[in-house]
Parts: structure tokens; C-alpha cells; sequence
């Protein structure tokens, strides 16, 4: 009788676990309401407009982090934007279009390009202010944006699903999430603090640990970032930094001069005689990110990016 109360008990158990992963899968979905028919593949883009794609052979991204993504997805694109070209290895015969700056899109040049697809970023303005005028013109804009793993593995379902490439989405998102998980299971409870600066030859800042790609992953790897309960830090105050004293501080860099990013974190910072006292500092804990992996968009390589910082802050003895 005990026997069959345990098997009734286990049975229970597995099939609200069946039931449980189905409506997560299903709640996935209905963040961007995917779906495919004969008109083509619908989905809701990052502003909430439900977009209908049946053809996507002229493509333009306005983003090289996006270029990037939907050519991972087995897409191809007649249009891109100028940082695509600098610091992305593809190689494109002139037949491919650069469109301008990400922060200012060329309107002219992607509407001769006659587009049936325009991949917008959601977060920079420039982009978004020529939503109406490219829509006038006949063009569908579908705008994304991807600050975190969670945030690549839906807008690469969405591409995927148009380019019919479920293999690619297999390849670049269903390994990179175990590779993700293998990185996370180097977490030992610690929960160690964390200054998170983003460096450009114009500014430095200090960020929190949401809306940056290296913020979001510093808080999944279970990361206090100091930025996220002290405003001070806003201001790069040394005092509110040696107050809050973290066992690491990590440093991206924005934009093409890198020199002159990190020669403004090393006046702001560096050079102030307290620096010396951090903690982070004094344990050799101050690290430069590779840019590609920590401020751009890591892509097929968000598992690298989890792994390297996994690795400092959660070494393998």
C-alpha cells in the first residue's frame, strides 16, 4: 500500500514538472507571441508592435551586434551599419551598403537600398526617430533590444524562425546555454562585490548591474554591485568607492579609442593616492574586459563571456 502512495506521489511530481516546463516554454513565447502561418512569421518587437515578416532577402541592421546575430541566424544583409565594419571580421563584397553611424542612421541610403527588413535597436534614439519615416516608405522596422542572454535567446528565435534555421538556433543558443550553466556552477556562495565602469574616450562611468551586457552578467555569476545601492558612485566618488571597498573592479571600454578610455579611468581613478587602499586593488583584483564580450552584444560567444569572469571570480582550484 506504501508502495503505491510513493509511485502515486512520484507520478504527481513528474507530471507537475511536465506541466511546469511547458508553461514556462509557453510563457517564453508569449513575451514576443511567435508565430509562423502562410502570411510569414509574426512576433512582438522590444516596442510592444506586433510585426508580420513574409520576406526577409534584403535586409538591413543598424547595429553590428545585430548584423552580427542575424547573420548567425543564416541571414544576410544588403545594408549595415559603419560599426559593423570596424569591428566585426565578416567580409562583404560592394554590394553591401554602409548605412551610416548606429547613432545616426542614413535614411536616404537604406530606403534606396529598398529593404524588406530593417533591424533597429529599441535603445538609441537616432533609430527609433526613423520608425515612421521608414514605414511610410514601405519598409518593416523590427526593433530588439539585448542586454542580457535571456534578451539574444528570444530575438534569435525570432530570426531563426524566419531564416528556417532551427540547427543555427540549436548551435548558437541551446549550446551557448549549457556552456552558460557550466560557468554558473563555479558560483561557491560567496557573493563577492563588484565596480563595474564602462570607460569612453569622452566619459566614464560607473554602471549598475542592469542595461549593460556586463552588469547583467557580473549579477547572474550572484555578484553585489556596489552601483546598485549607492548613488554616490554616480559621480565616480572615490570616498563612496573605498566606503563600499569591492573585491573586484572590472573595466569595459565604449567606442574605437581604447588608449584614450582607459587614460581617462586612470586620471579619474588611478591615479588618486587611494586607489592603492582597495581592497580589489591591493589583491590584484582590477580588470580591463574585452569590449567585444562586456559592452558589445557577445552573441555566439555569450558562454565565453560567462566563463572568462566566472573563472576570475570563481577560480578552479
Amino acid at each position: 500500500m506504501k508502495r503505491k502512495i510513493v509511485l502515486s506521489l512520484i507520478l504527481c511530481l513528474a507530471v507537475t514538472f511536465a506541466a511546469c516546463s511547458k508553461t514556462e516554454k509557453k510563457n517564453n513565447k508569449q513575451d514576443i507571441n511567435l508565430t509562423q502561418n502562410q502570411e510569414g512569421v509574426t512576433f512582438t518587437d522590444s516596442l510592444g508592435r506586433e510585426l508580420t515578416v513574409s520576406k526577409a532577402d534584403r535586409v538591413v541592421t543598424l547595429l553590428g551586434s545585430f548584423c552580427d546575430e542575424w547573420m548567425a541566424a543564416g541571414g544576410s544583409v544588403v545594408g549595415t551599419a559603419s560599426d559593423t565594419f570596424t569591428s566585426y571580421d565578416f567580409v562583404f563584397d560592394e554590394s553591401v551598403a554602409n548605412t551610416g553611424s548606429n547613432l545616426h542612421p542614413d535614411v536616404e541610403t537604406i530606403i534606396n537600398l529598398e529593404p524588406d527588413l530593417v533591424i533597429a535597436s529599441s535603445k538609441l534614439d537616432g533609430q527609433v526617430e526613423i520608425k515612421e519615416t521608414l514605414e511610410n516608405a514601405g519598409i518593416i522596422v523590427a526593433y530588439f533590444n539585448v542586454d542580457n542572454f535571456d534578451d539574444y535567446s528570444k530575438t534569435m528565435e525570432i530570426f531563426t524562425t524566419i531564416t528556417k534555421r532551427d540547427d543555427l538556433y540549436k548551435q548558437n543558443v541551446t549550446d551557448v546555454s549549457n556552456q552558460i550553466e557550466a560557468a554558473k556552477s563555479q558560483i561557491d556562495g560567496r557573493k563577492p562585490k563588484v565596480l563595474f565602469i564602462r570607460a569612453a574616450a569622452s566619459s566614464v562611468k560607473v554602471k549598475t548591474s542592469t542595461g549593460t551586457v556586463g552588469g547583467e552578467i557580473l549579477k547572474d555569476l550572484d555578484t553585489v554591485n556596489i552601483a546598485d545601492s549607492n548613488k554616490s558612485l554616480e559621480d565616480l566618488s572615490m570616498e563612496a568607492i573605498l566606503l563600499e571597498d569591492p573585491d573586484y573592479i572590472f573595466v569595459t571600454v565604449q567606442g574605437s579609442d581604447v588608449d584614450k578610455a582607459l587614460e581617462n579611468v586612470n586620471k579619474l581613478l588611478i591615479s588618486n593616492p587611494a586607489w592603492n587602499l582597495l581592497t580589489a586593488v591591493k589583491n590584484n583584483n582590477y580588470y580591463v574586459l574585452d569590449k567585444m564580450l562586456y559592452n558589445s552584444k557577445p552573441n555566439a560567444k555569450w558562454g565565453e563571456a560567462y566563463k572568462k569572469l566566472a573563472d576570475i571570480i570563481y577560480p578552479k582550484n
